[in-house]
């Protein structure tokens, strides 16, 4: 008889434990704030564009396209610290960090019992190869695309700011008016499709 009170104890605790573990499945691991109100998680589905990519997808795409054509021209126009653009050079190519390099700097052994890591120089590393074929890091930038798809990247370097673009801005006369976009100097414009002109010719000969 001095038993059923001790059972009967048991069952209700383990009903409390069913029911805070229904409540538990029931958020799915949400968090809950003081107010009460749950976390919000899956609503919003990213839109793709037509070819299956979201914008930050096609943003990398699209660069990657532009700065690993080795017959395109880029422009770099330095700033000095108080705004002012000092000069405008051409780039072939594009301009690259101190940070990338054409090997991996960082050795690992290649345990039994675990994937085989990639190689460097006949080496195992943990680095992963770039698309661009290179290990490493770029200085901190930013880019976009402006509605005519001209390419702008901006960020700092030795102590002195820097835009790179793939078409010459008007460094007397910079912003449109009306759009706010940079002017382009038709004179240097010409120039650039020259010179890539060139260079297409000559990968195409080299290709032979």
């Amino acid at each position: 008889m001095k038993l059923k009170p001790i059972a009967t104890i048991g069952l209700v605790i383990i009903g409390a434990f069913l029911l805070m573990a229904d409540d538990c499945d029931s958020n799915s691991g949400a968090q809950t704030s003081r107010s009460g109100a749950t976390e919000v998680q899956n609503v919003f589905q990213v839109p793709k564009n037509s070819r299956g990519n979201t914008v930050e997808q096609q943003n990398i795409y699209d660069r990657l396209a532009v700065t690993t054509d080795p017959t395109k021209v880029m422009w770099i126009h330095l700033i000095a610290l108080d705004g002012k653009i000092i000069r405008r050079m051409p780039v072939r190519n594009k301009v690259t960090s101190s940070g990338k390099r054409l090997e991996a700097r960082h050795w690992t052994g290649n345990p039994a019992n675990v994937s085989t890591p990639p190689q460097s120089g006949g080496n195992y590393t943990d680095e992963l190869i770039q698309p661009d074929g290179t290990f490493g890091e770029s200085d901190a930038y930013i880019y976009w695309f402006d509605p005519q798809h001209r390419y702008h990247q901006y960020g700092t370097a030795g102590g002195i700011g820097y835009l790179l673009t793939d078409y010459p801005i008007d460094l007397s006369n910079p912003m449109d008016a009306v759009t706010g976009m940079y002017n382009v100097q038709k004179e240097a414009l010409a120039w650039q499709q020259e010179q890539e002109k060139q260079l297409r010719e000559q990968e195409a000969q080299n290709k032979r």
